[in-house]
């Protein structure tokens, strides 16, 4: 049997509830990152759109 195999119930529990805390926190980061993702994607589409319309008001001078 592994050293670190919960060897009783509140042991397993303990064990059980580390491993919710941990991928609740790495949801958050992921969650996170994600955000920031589709934040800057959104200022380049932005951006591209700006420079789109910008060049074909000046190429209709």
């Amino acid at each position: 049997m592994p050293e670190d195999f919960p060897i009783d119930s509140e042991q397993a529990r303990l064990d059980a509830e580390l491993t919710r805390q941990e991928l609740a926190e790495t949801a958050r980061e992921l969650t996170h990152k994600a955000s920031k993702a589709a934040i800057a994607a959104g200022a380049l589409l932005g951006l591209g759109l700006v420079l789109i319309i910008v060049g074909r008001r000046y190429a209709a001078r």
